[in-house]
């Protein structure tokens, strides 16, 4: 951000302007008290917005991956299932004793957050078993929302969830200690789900040391699991929940099981991580808007409100045409800009009953219509201060969404052109978070009371 001082003869001028200031505009000069007396304010509410339909996303490789069915009469429906590949537990040779005995297998699933109805709807979870393996010997490709997971028809087990409380709360289980009296501990908030104990007796207890002796070899021959919402036991207008499937072993198998050496008997444990940020665990995430009122309104320009949604869904083309720059030229022949912002406003009413999303993505596209971090936020540009400079995070008490795009529109002042401007629930430059933006706003356009604004604090320097 570049702040210059233009003398005292210039203060004293811009003083006199900003006492005769006193009835703002939508497009001129206005007094913002948190200014230097030397800065004016540009305020343009004349911008064109676009509300285009996100393309596919990956939803690999992240931290945590979302579950569920959730009908917004708004925005339509979304399915999200899960497909998981098994790692084989670190540090030591996996091996069941022929003695082995199941004594249960138990998925554990820890929460991460929820969107949707959380009053008096129920869910049933369900977990089938994956029919394709999900990564190569070649290495983990991306696997995209639109990928449909081949899976058996058969359950391994189901568990039901009655109240999204349970996201918040802990639970106590009991805790198998090797060589010690087993006892009980405190856990994290999360789904816990028993499978068969015939199918898991013969997939893990019964497979060989070959099959065991790396993940590539256990991944053809366990695909893995397919964890889904049964939306005919999904009550109301059902919902999201994220679990988080990264690689620190909190999302796993544990099994249980005994063995029997010389005539001793002990209950031990062994447990297989889903490793989401490893690229092994995946989403399906399927939106179905039609019928809504955000289907009338795809691909149109100035409409009165936009729908920006989460996962696979929509985003906002910003243009900022030549003659807009131009009304920013206009104010003077020597302008420095202190600092600019776009301002996204939140229609008031509609941040209940689901919550407006907490962070909103800027990005540009490139002269080949590649996503491209603005200046402001990149590190190669030496412009930027700083991760979270530039803002997007939502403002509960002024309900806006704010941008802080000061060097991007000192380069489009300069003459740079603009190939693309979009705001988004993603970001498309590290796609690593996308698969965890499960919820939606409902923002002003490019008409109406809740304008689209770009905001520009300048010095005259004539």
């Amino acid at each position: 951000m570049t702040f210059k001082k233009a003398g005292l003869l210039t203060m004293l001028i811009s003083l006199f302007i900003f006492n005769a200031c006193k009835k703002p505009t939508t497009i001129g000069l206005n007094v913002d008290e948190d200014l230097a007396l030397n800065s004016q304010v540009f305020i343009d509410s004349t911008l064109e917005t676009q509300l285009l339909k996100e393309d596919s996303i990956p939803t690999n490789n992240q931290t945590n991956n979302p579950l569920g069915y959730f009908k917004d009469p708004v925005f339509g429906n979304t399915q999200a299932d899960i497909a998981a590949a098994l790692t084989l537990p670190s540090g030591s040779t996996v091996k069941f004793d022929a003695s082995a005995v199941l004594d249960s297998a138990i998925l554990v699933l820890p929460f991460a957050g929820f969107y949707g109805d959380s009053v008096n709807t129920n869910y049933k979870v369900d977990v089938q078993e994956l029919n394709e393996p999900l990564y190569e010997s070649s290495g983990t490709p991306f696997y995209f929302n639109t990928k449909q997971w081949a899976h058996k028809t058969n359950l391994l087990g189901s568990s039901n969830i009655f109240s999204v409380a349970d996201v918040k709360n802990s639970l106590t289980i009991a805790d198998i200690i090797v060589g010690k009296k087993d006892t009980v501990k405190k856990v994290i908030p999360q789904l816990r789900i028993k499978l068969d104990a015939a199918t898991i007796t013969n997939l893990f207890l019964k497979a060989d040391s070959a099959t065991l002796s790396n993940n590539i070899n256990f991944t053809n021959y366990f695909k893995g699991l397919y964890i889904s919402l049964d939306k005919l036991a999904t009550t109301n207008n059902g919902g999201l929940f994220l679990f988080n499937t990264s690689a620190s072993g909190a999302a796993r198998l544990d099994i249980f099981y005994k063995e029997t050496k010389a005539s001793k008997v002990d209950t031990l444990l062994k447990s297989f991580a889903l490793a989401g940020n490893q690229g092994n665990v995946a989403s399906h995430i399927k939106w179905d808007y039609s019928g809504t009122v955000l289907a009338t309104e795809i691909g149109k320009t100035n409409s009165e409100k936009l729908y920006l949604k989460g996962l696979a869904g929509t985003k906002i083309k910003v243009p900022f045409p030549k003659q807009k720059l131009e009304n920013i030229k206009k104010l003077g022949k020597q302008i420095a800009i202190n600092k600019a912002q776009l301002i996204i406003k939140v229609v008031d009413g509609t941040q209940t009953p689901y919550a407006p999303l907490p962070l909103l993505k800027a990005y540009q596209w490139d002269i080949a219509n590649r996503p491209q971090l603005l200046p402001d936020e990149s590190q190669n540009d030496p412009r930027n201060i700083g991760a979270g400079f530039i803002g997007g995070n939502y403002n509960s008490t002024s309900k806006t969404y704010v941008f802080n795009v000061t060097a991007y529109i000192q380069d489009l002042l300069s003459g740079k052109p603009d190939y693309g401007t979009f705001i988004s629930a993603l970001s498309y430059v590290d796609a690593k978070g996308n698969a965890s933006n499960i919820g939606r706003s409902i923002i002003g356009g490019g008409t109406g009371n809740y304008k689209i604004q770009l905001k520009v604090y300048y010095t005259d320097l004539k």
